[in-house]
């Protein structure tokens, strides 16, 4: 049981960037991208039906020009700081990302001997194609991120995200972060959160209430 735990989103939150969105639109037609998008935002699609348009069933002749993409993306400012405080007041910090694994592990790697966990969606490659597996799929995520959250044992929950993929999760959380289209829907619903724009806002939130 831990007393504190950090649950964080991936792409947008510890990156600058959405990487899902940025390592596609160089292959896919922009305009149909955006339609799909808007019947997200819409509720005409759910966001595991919008990830597998874009990727499922794609050349996986792609993947090494999303690799060199994901290389350029850089990580929001404070995360190290970040990591390290967590590491020193004893509080795990687990990343959870509805993004591939081969993302976040490759811009991840210099930190994960200071990340607890990393759960992410597998992006394989079946032949030629390129198929994505989620052992927590439920139709709506493409990573239900309150399943992975039922993995863990706490009195208190710390939740940092920024988009569609965190809004559950922001729901669960005791305390929550949140930037961009996340903290406009928890104003939507009335819940409440801390705003950041970098981990160091992040870290003074925490230091605050803890």
């Amino acid at each position: 049981m831990y007393k504190n735990i950090v649950f964080v989103d991936f792409d947008g939150t510890i990156t600058t960037e959405d990487t899902l969105t940025g390592a596609i639109l160089p292959f896919v037609d922009h305009k149909e991208f955006l339609e799909y998008n808007g019947k997200l935002e819409k509720g005409e699609m759910t966001l595991s039906e919008v990830v597998r348009y874009a990727y499922d069933d794609r050349p996986a002749e792609w993947i090494p020009k999303m690799l060199e993409y994901i290389d350029t993306v850089k990580i929001r400012p404070g995360f190290e700081e970040f990591l390290d405080k967590m590491a020193e007041k004893e509080i795990p910090v687990v990343v959870i990302s509805g993004g591939f694994r081969q993302f976040s592990s490759r811009k991840l790697a210099p930190y994960m001997d200071k990340i607890a966990a990393l759960h992410t969606v597998e992006m394989t490659v079946e032949g030629d194609k390129i198929k994505l597996v989620s052992q927590h799929d439920d139709g709506n995520e493409l990573l239900k991120k309150t399943d992975v959250m039922k993995k863990y044992e706490y009195a208190h929950a710390i939740g940092i995200g920024d988009s569609y993929t965190d809004k559950n999760m922001a729901q669960a959380v005791d305390t929550c972060f949140a930037r961009d289209v996340l903290a406009k829907y928890l104003d939507q619903i009335g819940k409440e959160y801390r705003p950041y724009e970098d981990f160091y806002d992040v870290l003074k939130g925490i230091e605050e209430i803890l």
